[in-house]
């Protein structure tokens, strides 16, 4: 076993080509038995293997930095930087994070988790290590969804632009989370038409036939085709570009990976190689199932299947539920998602209305002000997004969506806590951010009921509304009433007591309220707010101006939150009252399973008894 070995990347260079491929497939084995067990990002991580030892074994981390886009793909640069004895903690409440983490290893040089950021962040370091005249190579490592993004295209034309001495390594596996599209992804897998150089090769070779030595001739021809293709597409563009472009590249083969890789060392400035590599590879049912295999949740390794079966409807796929049936009954419904169809729920409607379906890739803010064109001429665009991903959209959001009024509609999925992949994904800023955005509805549902009568609703406003939600199973209240037919603008008192105590919040929140406050066997006011904003000012007024205390509870940032807002209402109306926030600190949050960060953080109903015992009892 060679990987009980390798403690560090200068373990790694003792090795043999051979010794080296011996080394991958017990990588694979490694990753594929952890990942089982954990969860995680599965099949990128396969991918990579043998790109990510050749690039260890050719390197040398750290003073050679390594940039990986997303970071989701960096499970073997983990376990090659010693950390593999802690691979079994993958993305639990004190373990290995599922990306790069400086706090865990000097060879983790950026955090990151969302696609784009790597080419950017490696241009920066490569000039800052000029200006200090500091050594070592800067690779970044980015895949051909991520190249979508337009962050990685503003940095691709800036570098190219320059003489910097930097490595971009383009893996081309044809999938982001799914399965990628657009004009860059078709580009990244084109070779000249076959037709075209068979036409031209058998031209020149009827040429040659009859001149000396014509055979070997030919034989350079047969040669010279593939050459022909990688040189034509898509080479010479990123050449023309002002790369020296290296590839395409077997990102499997030993012998190229390492002769290329080579070559790229002894030469300087900007340099892109690409490197081809299959998803999954090593794992014939991951192979065949990329997108389920991108991030998976525990399985059985023999039948790729799920150990713990999803038993209720999720909130994702309740949206698409609802948005199909939407799109059923009004033909100008259209829906679009950044590369996330299986993620927001749309895989049903992408078959039904394929017409009326946008993946338009890792382009979050293309996608906000292509809704907003949409919407100018009478079409009524859902575009569902995870509230993390959202973030990059905000400009557009102000810019496009809020100045304009733009009949839009952000189905925010991920929002509040969300489980194991840490502070780059949690959905805590979104109402902080949104709220604050002139003409903006935002809502916020408690169970399925409410939930479609906010789609229905959302269809019938003209202007644009928010509905945000958590990544978790539907629930259902047990013994208080929401209604089917909600009002936008308008909160439900779903009880009221003869103390004046109160208590507001909104979405699941609501349940694990009620069920702390049954076990307490104490009587409350319950305002469930259902609309966010515009916030029901006449209901919340007049239950505070009677209250005795008043206890305001939400799943996100309490900077900046709904809290906020109804204190700045109070304070406007110069009404001052013994009023206590419970919401979530000002700070980034760790991985851990979503049950685990709601009792972290005093939002289950345990911490809900213990907090509302507390401040009123």
């Amino acid at each position: 076993m060679y990987l009980e070995e390798i403690n560090s990347p200068i373990d790694l260079k003792k090795l043999t080509t051979e010794e080296l491929k011996i080394l991958s497939s017990e990588i694979r084995e490694f990753l594929i038995n952890n990942v089982s067990n954990t969860g995680g990002h599965l099949g990128s991580n396969l991918g990579v293997v043998d790109l990510t030892i050749v690039l260890h074994y050719l390197f040398s981390s750290p003073r050679d930095a390594f940039i990986f886009d997303v970071g989701h793909q960096a499970y073997t640069h983990k376990i090659l930087t010693g950390r593999k004895d802690r691979f079994h903690t993958l993305r639990k409440y004190g373990g290995l994070s599922g990306f790069p983490k400086r706090c865990e290893s000097e060879h983790d040089i950026e955090e990151t988790g969302h696609a784009s950021t790597s080419l950017s962040f490696a241009y920066g370091l490569a000039c800052s290590r000029n200006i200090l005249g500091l050594k070592g190579d800067v690779i970044a490592i980015i895949g051909d969804g991520a190249m979508t993004g337009g962050m990685a295209l503003e940095a691709m034309n800036n570098i190219a632009n320059t003489d910097t001495d930097i490595i971009i390594v383009l893996n081309n596996n044809e999938m982001s989370i799914g399965k990628n599209i657009g004009a860059i992804s078709k580009f990244l897998n084109t070779t000249l038409n076959d037709s075209l150089v068979q036409e031209a090769s058998e031209k020149v070779r009827g040429l040659v036939s009859s001149l000396p030595f014509g055979d070997i001739a030919n034989e350079f021809i047969d040669r010279g085709k593939g050459a022909i293709r990688t040189f034509v597409a898509p080479g010479i563009a990123f050449r023309e570009m002002g790369f020296k472009y290296f590839g395409p590249v077997d990102g499997h083969n030993y012998d190229d990976l390492i002769n290329t890789f080579n070559k790229v060392k002894s030469i300087r400035g900007p340099r892109l190689v690409q490197v081809n590599t299959v998803k999954g590879k090593g794992y014939k049912i991951a192979e065949q199932n990329p997108s389920k295999f991108h991030g998976i949740a525990p399985f059985d390794i023999e039948t790729g299947e799920l150990k713990t079966k999803q038993k209720s409807k999720t909130f994702s796929a309740l949206a698409g539920e609802c948005i199909v049936s939407a799109a059923k009954e009004n033909k100008n419904i259209a829906a679009i998602t950044a590369a996330m169809e299986s993620g927001t729920g749309l895989t049903e409607y992408a078959k039904m209305f394929p017409d009326r379906f946008f993946d338009v890739g890792i382009a979050e803010q293309h996608a906000v002000t292509f809704a907003v064109g949409l919407a100018e001429s009478g079409i009524i665009p859902f575009v569902c997004l995870y509230s993390t991903f959202l973030q990059r959209a905000y400009d557009q959001v102000i810019h496009d969506v809020g100045i304009m009024n733009a009949n839009v509609k952000l189905m925010i999925d991920r929002a509040g806590l969300v489980a194991e992949d840490g502070d780059t994904h949690q959905g805590v800023f979104d109402v902080s951010f949104l709220r604050i955005v002139p003409n903006i509805t935002i809502m916020a549902p408690i169970c399925e009921k409410d939930f479609r009568s906010m789609v229905k609703k959302a269809v019938e406003y003209k202007g644009p509304v928010v509905i945000r939600y958590n990544k978790s199973s539907v629930r259902e209240l047990k013994n208080d009433e929401v209604l089917d037919d909600i009002e936008i603008g308008k909160a439900y008192i779903l009880r009221e007591d003869k103390k004046n105590n109160v208590i507001i919040s909104y979405g699941q929140t609501i349940i694990d309220i009620t069920e702390a406050v049954d076990e307490l066997n104490t009587d409350f006011t319950i305002i469930n707010l259902s609309t966010l904003k515009p916030l029901d000012e006449d209901t919340i007024l007049k239950y505070i101006k009677k209250a005795n205390k008043v206890l305001i509870i939400e799943e996100a940032l309490e900077a900046g939150g709904i809290g906020s807002a109804i204190l700045e209402l109070l304070s406007d109306n110069g009404i001052y009252k013994d009023i206590k926030l419970h919401a979530l600190p000002d700070k980034f949050f760790e991985s851990a399973t979503r049950y685990e960060l709601l009792n972290i953080y005093k939002l289950d109903k345990n911490g809900l008894k213990e907090v509302i015992k507390n401040y009123f009892l």
